[in-house]
């Protein structure tokens, strides 16, 4: 084999490391968001520390709800991310309702569909990409969810609050 053949070789096998590293690393991050999420749902509500209308509910250091809101919609922002917060007062703990609203489309492609139950409440995390590094992070609980656009890099941390603050609002079980 001659040298520059040689060279080329040793390149391409250096980039093809790199790029199943790259994915090994992406699907870890899901791997954690996922984890982080499932804890969330799993475990006691966090104590309320802020109200959105007439709704309390438990939001980390550094997040903020922006004027104006209403007593079932509100925007969370933190370092120029934002948000979206619904609330459906008429579903119970066990709803599927957001979800369901989520697969409406058969063709769409989901990056990530999970779906947890426990003691009669239903939750779910789902990911979809709308552009390169960016994608659309969808966490409920029954009648609650949070959007946002979010890198990969994000997705453990966003899962993790996120279902933090969804579970945090008590809703009818």
């Amino acid at each position: 084999m001659s040298v520059p053949r040689a060279r080329w070789m040793v390149m391409l096998l250096l980039l093809v490391g790199l790029m199943a590293g790259c994915s090994a690393t992406s699907e870890n991050l899901v791997i954690q968001g996922i984890s982080n999420a499932r804890d969330a749902f799993e475990a006691e509500p966090k104590t309320d520390n802020e109200e959105i209308g007439q709704t309390a509910l438990y939001l980390p250091n550094g997040y903020i709800i922006e004027e104006p809101q209403d007593d079932f919609n509100g925007l969370i922002t933190k370092d120029g991310n934002s948000f979206s917060l619904s609330i459906n007062p008429n579903e119970k703990a066990i709803s599927t309702l957001f979800y369901d609203l989520q697969k409406v489309n058969p063709k769409q492609q989901w990056l990530v569909d999970e779906k947890f139950r426990q003691n009669g409440r239903f939750g779910f995390v789902t990911v979809t990409e709308i552009a390169e590094d960016k994608l659309e992070l969808v966490v409920g609980a029954g009648g609650v969810k949070i959007t946002t656009i979010s890198t990969e890099n994000d997705l453990p941390i966003n899962m993790d609050w996120m279902m933090k603050t969804v579970r945090s609002i008590e809703l009818d079980e």
